[in-house]
């Protein structure tokens, strides 16, 4: 018997899975930064990964007292999850990003951009080796795994950007693509929206409460997650090792795409090209230790999350 299957994890407490929530959330709305990559930091990433898939096979589980009791405490730990990443993704586009007419804000001024992507760039640097002290039995062919996510990663952040407008039925695939790299550490969802050119037409969405348009993307999540959970969840079962060797190098692929410095900050006027470093370069290094010091922070938290032992 498969006890993952038939044992849930013991579940942590609700305010603390809301907290991993809004930082999974937070990460989710910056381009570059991944909600798997907190949600694998905070030792969450495979719960989190199993619930889904409890989830999405509840026609199969509500027949029976075992199945809806798994269910329950599936949705027990993904609402709250999911209240946070709702709150702070809304919270984080509008401060951070904002909407179509924003050139201001701290992710798009050139004054302060820097420091934002150095932050992030401290706290992927740090946290490449999550995945890595997560494997059971390590050995050198997982390097060789590892350097394939690492080039396949690095590729991936360093493609062109789609220009012109986005019709609404565009936003279902963006929304399917999206959520699928948005579950890998390492990959963001938010950076592939860019890549299509729908990021802010979804930021848009969601600020100017375009139902349909917002809706449309949705749908999109949705379908990504019925695709693509089932296939993951299977691989971090029977190829564990193997699959956590991958995810360390996108980890550490995705850090082209969070270079502090830049040619350009808004994605809407041109694509965000990587430059040498210039200033700030000291208020960068500061706000990239301050990134590492949020990882150790990160770590303290992860205990909680952990709920009880089993």
């Amino acid at each position: 018997m498969d006890t993952n299957e038939d044992t849930p994890p013991p579940r942590p407490s609700t305010g603390a899975t809301i907290g991993g929530g809004l930082l999974m959330g937070g990460a989710d709305a910056i381009p570059g930064v991944s909600g798997g990559t907190i949600a694998l930091i905070l030792g969450i990433y495979e719960r989190f990964i199993s619930g889904i898939g409890t989830v999405l096979s509840l026609p199969r589980l509500i027949r029976d007292d075992a199945g809806r009791r798994r269910l329950r405490e599936a949705f027990a730990f993904l609402v709250p999850l999911g209240v946070g990443v709702v709150i702070s993704y809304a919270l984080v586009t509008k401060l951070l990003v904002g909407g179509e007419e924003d050139t201001d804000t701290l992710m798009k001024s050139p004054a302060t951009a820097p420091l934002c992507y150095g932050f992030f760039f401290g706290l992927v640097l740090v946290s490449v080796r999550e995945p890595w002290r997560r494997l059971r039995d390590p050995r050198r062919f997982h390097l060789l795994l590892a350097a394939i996510g690492f080039a396949a990663s690095f590729t991936f952040s360093g493609l062109p950007y789609a220009r012109g407008e986005v019709e609404s039925w565009m936003l279902l695939y963006g929304g399917a693509g999206a959520i699928t790299v948005m579950l890998l550490p390492g990959i963001s969802g938010s950076l592939l929206l860019l890549m299509l050119g729908q990021y802010q037409a979804v930021v848009g969405a969601l600020h100017d409460r375009d139902l349909i348009r917002f809706g449309i993307f949705l749908g999109g999540v949705v379908l990504g997650l019925a695709l693509f959970v089932p296939l993951l969840r299977r691989l971090l079962r029977s190829v564990h090792d193997p699959t956590m060797a991958v995810l360390t190098g996108l980890m550490a692929g995705s850090l082209r795409a969070l270079w502090p410095w830049k040619s350009n900050y808004d994605p809407k006027i041109a694509p965000l090209i990587n430059t040498e470093p210039s200033d700030p370069l000291v208020g960068v290094v500061i706000a990239a230790l301050f990134g590492i010091a949020a990882v150790w922070l990160l770590g303290r938290l992860e205990a909680r999350l952990k709920g009880p032992a089993a």
